[in-house]
């Protein structure tokens, strides 16, 4: 036997229980209504707080409803009978039939205000929830969840907060839509350091979903938080196993300064790929700041040990091979890496030029030439700079010049493609391009000076070829100065043009700019000791009073105490054996010579040079006269290596 005859529609459902709530409020309400302007009167924060007050006044005094258990759960199992079969307008009418025969059960009570919630009948529903929330029953989280989107919806932000953390506490925080609803309800009050609790317990539940992650990821770092931003790193890391995070986690820790913590990540990688590359290059910087042998061994140990081999590591074994002096293991590890660099263009042509510098410091020109031309290939044509300065310091002049001639000729009248509307855009573009062309203007004076060098040494008695090198190098001054006027900034151009002058005999041009240099402030383009280096070498080599040359010393010290973490640049203790010499400490100067390895200076005459004379002056004659001949070898005019052989002569 059914208990109804006829379909009973969804709008009496609501028409009943709405009547229902007005006449609580006709009844009971005494708060007085805000006039909006018309007719209808509207609700206001008071207004919901009477209903409250109403709804509870209304049971005072007052005997309970009568309840009917038996109706009530009968409808009750109608009611969810009638959902599984999609009879959803029959289902509201036994949870209507079922609430009036049990007006006190907690359960129904939150059950109808949740329906008049879904359909659209908020304040009536709020209504409802309050009353429900002071009925005794089992209490859980959807109860307090409805509630808090009912205040969120009145407007009542506190409120709401408070029964969003109440149905959080209900649920053990373990609900992932009510985290998310929250979230929505903390972005729309601005409480950020609220909002960023509570991604940090929904973001394990959604596996660190992109969107959210980074949603978080700019909270931390607008507040802030870097460590806290290391540390969602390493939780999603962890979460999802995903190496970007754990990069970027190393990134953090590198920029925080926590190196050791970043070494350890480091020291765990077993595997090869580009975030494991990337990784152990942020930690060999860190390390090879204060040691550069530290940063090598390393390297070394995670490729040979640990079996992190690739082409990119190989590359970056290679650079710290090669700024160890170890040339040969360097030009090994670099073909290697330029063997399985194809698809990384920028890694392989930079393999390329490092071995073009070391087939010149091998006087190899042929091969130097060879791996230019090759970089350029890589770079689909986009290394002609290098290709040009490399023609120059393997001697092939004409071909440089050549080269230079027409790059030079082809920025000098570009002018940006048509069509470019936005300034800012045409502003980027013709920056660039006046960068290309100073950069070009800066080889073109560096291969002039090349070329001056090799005169110098070849044609040191040839006046008419030493007036040639002359003329190369004021060209090169005229270049770089031109280069000034367009970026007076340029620390680096100021070194080329100081160096220059002093080769020129301009000492005091020369001097007054590298006073210029040492007074700047270091933004990491030049490289000091170098800068340091030669400057107090010129001084003590030009030794022209005590003054300068105790100055010179100074510097030479001062750029052998930068040398942080790498062994002593050979060329900077010679520069103190010379100026050591130079004050007469003769059997110091030898012990500082002694530390030089001379197989890397078989073809420096200079180093020869002074090798004989400080032999000569502690007394080695028989070594002196072999240093002497060294430096005939290599510089056939040598008048001091002249005199001394013939007065020693046996």
């Amino acid at each position: 036997m059914t208990m109804f005859c006829r379909p009973v529609h969804f709008c009496g459902f609501r028409l009943t229980i709405a009547l229902a709530v007005a006449t609580f409020l006709v009844a009971c309400s005494s708060a007085p209504r805000k006039d909006a302007g018309s007719s209808q009167a509207v609700l206001s924060a008071a207004d919901s707080a009477a209903i409250a007050a109403a709804l509870d006044a209304s049971g005072k005094g007052k005997e309970k409803p009568v309840q009917n258990l038996d109706v009530a759960h009968e409808s009750f199992i109608r009611a969810m009978e009638m959902e599984l079969r999609g009879e959803k307008s029959l289902a509201e009418v036994f949870w209507q039939r079922a609430f009036e025969a049990d007006p006190e059960s907690r359960y129904l009570s939150f059950a109808i205000a949740e329906r008049m919630a879904n359909h659209g009948e908020d304040s009536v529903a709020l209504v409802l929830a309050q009353r429900a929330n002071k009925l005794p029953g089992k209490v859980n989280a959807s109860q307090y969840e409805l509630l808090a989107k009912l205040y969120v919806k009145d407007g009542v932000a506190d409120s709401a907060r408070k029964y969003f953390n109440l149905a959080l506490d209900s649920s053990r925080y373990q609900d992932m839509t009510l985290l998310y609803d929250y979230s929505l309800f903390l972005e729309a009050v601005h409480d950020t350091k609220e909002l960023v609790r509570v991604y940090d317990l929904l973001l394990p539940q959604v596996n660190y979903i992109s969107s959210l992650f980074q949603r978080q990821l700019n909270l931390l770092l607008d507040m802030h938080r870097d460590s806290a931003v290391v540390e969602l790193f390493s939780k999603a890391y962890e979460a999802t196993g995903d190496k970007k995070h754990l990069f970027q986690m190393v990134q953090g820790l590198v920029i925080q300064k926590r190196f050791v913590e970043a070494r350890a990540v480091a020291d765990t990688l077993t595997t090869v790929g580009e975030y494991e590359e990337n990784i152990v290059n942020l930690v060999l910087l860190t390390i090879a700041e204060k040691n550069r042998a530290e940063a090598l061994a390393f390297l070394r140990k995670k490729i040979y040990t640990d079996g992190l081999v690739s082409p990119v590591m190989l590359y970056y074994l290679a650079n710290y091979e090669y700024a160890q002096n170890e040339s040969d293991s360097a030009k090994v590890h670099y073909q290697k890496a330029l063997e399985g660099l194809s698809g990384n263009k920028s890694y392989a042509a930079q393999s390329c030029r490092a071995l073009a510098g070391i087939a010149l410091t091998e006087k190899k020109k042929d091969d130097a030439v060879a791996y230019a031309v090759m970089a350029d290939s890589i770079l689909d044509g986009a290394d002609k700079d290098f290709l040009a300065m490399t023609y120059g310091f393997a001697g092939r002049y004409k071909e440089a010049y050549a080269l230079l001639d027409s790059l030079l000729g082809v920025w000098n009248s570009w002018t940006p493609m048509a069509g470019i509307a936005d300034s800012a855009s045409l502003a980027q573009v013709n920056q660039k391009a006046e960068r290309t062309f100073r950069h070009l203007q800066h080889t073109y004076a560096k291969v002039l000076v090349a070329e001056a060098r090799s005169i110098e040494e070849e044609a040191k008695s040839d006046s008419l070829r030493l007036f040639k090198a002359k003329e190369a190098r004021a060209k090169a001054n005229l270049l770089w100065e031109s280069m000034l006027m367009a970026d007076s900034t340029s620390l680096l151009i100021r070194f080329s043009m100081a160096m220059n002058l002093e080769r020129m005999g301009e000492y005091d041009a020369s001097f007054k700019l590298f006073e210029y240099l040492l007074a700047a402030p270091d933004r990491g383009e030049l490289d000091r000791p170098e800068v340091m280096n030669y400057y107090g070498y010129s001084l003590i080599d030009l030794n022209r009073s005590p003054e300068e040359l105790e100055k010179g010393i100074a510097l030479v010290a001062k750029a052998l105490s930068l040398e942080v973490g790498k062994l002593p640049s050979e060329a900077f203790l010679d520069s103190k054996a010379w100026g050591l010499y130079r004050q007469g400490k003769f059997e110091e100067a030898y012990a500082v010579m002694l530390q030089i390895k001379s197989e890397n200076f078989q073809e420096d005459y200079v180093y020869w040079e002074h090798m004989a004379a400080i032999q000569a002056a502690v007394g080695k004659v028989p070594e002196a006269i072999k240093s002497y001949k060294q430096v005939l070898k290599l510089k056939p005019d040598h008048k001091a290596a002249h005199e001394f052989l013939k007065a020693h002569k046996k």
